[in-house]
């Protein structure tokens, strides 16, 4: 993986003038690592919609990195970033300081939470418009911000799931944490979509698509796409993969991608044999529950966390 770190040192001064106008006065911190495809498979997933600063500073990286290694191509994959986020807050009462908090979010949670900048509330049809985050990952993303330990976001409707495009999302200034630094965990795609399923085909999509959410969402859960597991069984799996992951790495304390799928499929083989893409999904839903970490200097190498 190669970083933006060094080169941001050699361009901060030609730069500082652009990012202070596009971040109210503040840099943007971009860290990037550029992954061959050998080693780390992309998705066919459209980049979303960026915050402009943020957008400006990887179009600076972009530019580069395609003059310093000419004949190579840089596809950006925002589904699988991270970001960390100050959150300034109205000072509680009795107080005259205001509240401060760094939230450790998603890129997707990231771009969601900036357009609260400029507006207090908005509807998850303008959400989708201004950021271009696929449906099924957009609502989880937003329900992950509006859970009661982490209500960043008040929701509109009632239940864990969103009623529709008019579902109305508000900024919420009582928001408060013990810990100044917080970590958003995601929620299950299943807690997202299940309740809202049924309203998707009407609520989603553009033109003549008007279906195809709801069908996504059906599958959502399932480990390979298809209709052929029952959600009950894809839960009881989920549990199972999860325990095999933490059982091993527990033991291990640090291995490779690649082994830990190969030893959790040896394991699990007598009761299902797991894709690497659901070994892979249930690997990061760990990290972000903070069971597992990345190695700082691979990114392919985790560790377990006591």
């Amino acid at each position: 993986a190669e970083k933006y770190r060094a080169h941001k040192k050699q361009m901060v001064n030609a730069t500082a003038d652009a990012r202070d106008a596009e971040n109210g006065g503040k840099p943007v911190d971009v860290e990037v690592s550029v992954l061959s495809n050998s080693h780390w498979p992309s998705q066919n997933v459209e980049p979303c919609i960026l915050p402009t600063a943020v957008g400006a500073a990887m179009d600076r990286f972009q530019k580069y990195y395609l003059t310093t290694y000419t004949g190579r191509k840089l596809s950006w994959q925002t589904s699988t970033g991270s970001a960390e986020i100050r959150a300034n807050l109205p000072p509680a009462k009795g107080s005259s300081k205001p509240r401060r908090h760094d939230l450790s979010v998603t890129t997707y949670q990231m771009c969601i939470l900036v357009l609260f900048n400029v507006r207090d509330s908005l509807t998850l049809k303008q959400i989708r418009e201004e950021t271009h985050i696929p449906e099924d990952e957009l609502r989880r993303h937003l329900v992950s911000l509006c859970t009661p330990k982490h209500r960043i976001l008040r929701k509109g409707s009632k239940g864990k799931g969103i009623s529709g495009d008019d579902d109305t999302f508000t900024y919420n200034a009582d928001y408060t944490s013990k810990m100044t630094r917080v970590k958003v965990p995601m929620v299950s795609m299943r807690d997202a979509t299940g309740s809202s399923s049924g309203s998707a085909a009407a609520s989603g999509g553009n033109g003549g698509e008007g279906s195809a959410p709801a069908a996504a969402s059906s599958r959502a859960g399932l480990v390979d796409g298809s209709s052929s597991v029952p959600i009950t069984v894809e839960e009881d799996r989920r549990h199972l993969l999860e325990a095999a992951i933490v059982r091993i790495m527990k033991a291990r304390k640090m291995l490779n991608h690649n082994d830990l799928v190969a030893e959790v499929t040896r394991q699990l083989s007598g009761r299902f044999v797991p894709p690497p893409q659901f070994v892979k999904k249930r690997v990061e839903s760990l990290i972000e529950r903070e069971y597992l970490e990345r190695d700082e200097g691979d990114r392919r190498v985790y560790r377990y966390m006591a």
